[in-house]
C-alpha cells in the first residue's frame, strides 16, 4: 500500500496520540498533575483531546465513516442517549448522563478513526508495538517508582491503576498475538514472549486484579480459536493437564506471588473490597425504583463496580435503556466476532482487544467506554479490524 504525504501525516499524529495516552500514566506525569491540583485526568489530558480531535478531522469522510453497520447503529443509539441527557437535565436537574454522552462519543469516533486509517501490515504492527512497549515501560516505572520493585504491597500505590491495568492487558495480548503469528524464529520471537510474560508480572505487581483475570480469559479465547473443531475437547483436557503440571513444578515463590497479588490483605475479609455489598445494595434499591433509579431519589451508594448495574442504578430502566443497548450491542457483536475469528490471522487482533474492556466492565464502573481515553486504543484497533474484514470480504466477492 503506497502511502501519500497525507496518510503519513495522519499516521504521525496517531503515533503522537498513542505516546500521549500511554505516557500520561507515567509516575512523573501523575506527580506533576497532583502538584498542579488536577483531580481528574492529568496535565496531558487537554493535549490528548486536542490531538484526538485533530486526528479525527484529518480522517473525516462522512460517507466512508458511516460505512460500517456497527458505527451507524452506535450513532443512532448515541443520539437517543443525548436526547435522554437533555430530558434528565431539564426535568430532574441532573447532568450526570453527560459523562456517558461524552465517553460513548469518543469510543464511536475512535472506531471511525480506525476504519479510516486503513494501515498496511507493517505500519499496523508498528503502531501496536509502539503502544505496547510504551505501556509496559510506564508500567515498569510505576513498579520501581511507586511500589519499590517486584513486591506485593498491602495497599495500592499505582497511579491510574485501572486505566493502566486495561492498557497493560491490551499490551499483553498484543505481544502474545505477535509472538503467536510470527513464523520466523529467533531473537524477536523470543523477545515478544518475554515482553508478554513481563506484562503479566507487572499486572500482578500493580495488583490490577480485574485486568489480570481478563488477560487469562482472552488468552482462553485465543486458544479456543486455535484448537476449535472436533479435537477441541481433547486439546482442552491436555491443556488443563499441562497447566496443572506446570503449576506443580513452578517455584513456590512465584505461586505465592500470584496468590498475594489477588488475595493479600483480603484473606479474612471481603475479597471484593466491598464491591459485592455495594452491588447488592444497588439491586435492593432498584427493586423499588426500577424505572427511574436514582433520578428522582437522593440515595448515596458508593461506586457500584459493574457498568450496566451502575447505569441502571443512576437512571433506571427507562433512561438507561439506550446506554444498555449500545453496551449490549457492542459486547455481543465483539464476542460473536471473536469466537468466529481466526487467531492465526493477525488482522483480527481488534476483536480480542475490544473484549478486554467489556470483560473488565463486569467488575468496574466506567469500562468499557472509559475512564477518559484509556480504551480509545482498543476501539481504534477494533475499527481497523472491521476495515480489514470488510476489504477481505469485498476481495472474496470480486474474485
Amino acid at each position: 500500500m503506497q502511502m501519500t504525504f497525507w496518510h503519513k501525516a495522519r499516521y504521525l499524529v496517531l503515533l503522537i496520540l498513542i505516546f500521549l495516552i500511554t505516557i500520561s500514566s507515567h509516575p512523573t506525569i501523575a506527580a506533576m498533575s497532583r502538584d498542579a491540583g488536577i483531580e481528574s485526568g492529568t496535565i496531558l489530558s487537554r493535549y490528548i483531546i486536542l490531538v484526538f480531535v485533530v486526528l479525527f478531522l484529518m480522517c473525516i469522510n462522512v460517507k466512508s465513516m458511516l460505512g460500517p453497520k456497527m458505527v451507524r447503529v452506535g450513532l443512532l443509539l448515541w443520539v437517543w442517549i443525548f436526547l435522554y441527557y437533555l430530558i434528565t437535565f431539564s426535568f430532574f436537574n441532573k447532568s450526570i448522563m453527560m459523562s456517558d454522552v461524552r465517553s460513548i462519543a469518543i469510543c464511536l469516533v475512535s472506531i471511525m478513526i480506525g476504519w479510516q486509517m486503513n494501515l498496511d501490515v507493517k505500519r499496523f504492527r508498528a503502531m501496536l508495538l509502539v503502544f505496547s512497549v510504551l505501556t509496559l515501560f510506564v508500567g515498569l516505572m510505576q513498579v520501581f517508582t511507586n511500589i519499590g520493585g517486584f513486591i506485593i504491597r498491602d495497599q495500592y500505590f499505582t497511579d491510574n491503576k485501572n486505566s493502566l491495568g486495561v492498557m497493560l492487558s491490551t499490551s499483553l495480548i498484543v505481544f502474545l498475538l505477535l509472538w503467536y503469528n510470527r513464523q520466523e524464529k529467533g531473537f524477536l520471537k523470543v523477545s515478544l514472549l518475554v515482553l508478554c510474560l513481563l506484562s503479566f508480572v507487572v499486572l500482578l505487581t500493580i495488583r490490577a486484579r480485574a485486568a489480570t483475570i481478563t488477560s487469562v480469559i482472552v488468552f482462553l479465547f485465543i486458544m479456543y480459536s486455535r484448537f476449535r473443531g472436533r479435537d477441541f475437547w481433547l486439546y482442552l483436557i491436555l491443556g488443563l493437564f499441562l497447566i496443572f503440571i506446570v503449576f506443580l513444578v513452578l517455584p513456590s515463590e512465584f505461586k505465592q506471588y500470584v496468590y498475594n497479588s489477588i488475595f493479600q490483605n483480603y484473606e479474612e475479609g471481603d475479597i471484593t473490597a466491598g464491591r459485592a455489598w455495594r452491588n447488592a445494595a444497588a439491586l435492593r434499591f432498584l427493586s423499588s425504583h426500577l424505572w427511574l433509579g436514582n433520578l428522582n431519589s437522593d440515595v448515596n451508594i458508593a461506586q457500584i463496580h459493574n457498568y450496566p448495574l451502575n447505569r441502571t442504578y443512576e437512571f433506571g430502566i427507562a433512561f438507561a435503556l439506550p446506554i444498555l443497548l449500545v453496551y449490549l450491542y457492542y459486547m455481543i457483536k465483539t464476542v460473536v466476532k471473536t469466537t468466529k475469528a481466526d487467531s492465526k490471522n493477525f488482522d483480527n487482533v481488534g476483536y480480542y482487544l475490544l473484549l478486554i474492556p467489556f470483560i473488565i466492565s463486569m467488575v468496574e464502573p466506567t469500562f468499557p467506554f472509559g475512564p477518559g481515553t484509556a480504551t480509545v486504543f482498543n476501539f481504534m484497533v477494533f475499527g481497523l479490524t472491521l476495515r480489514y474484514a470488510s476489504d477481505a470480504k469485498k476481495q472474496l466477492v470480486n474474485s
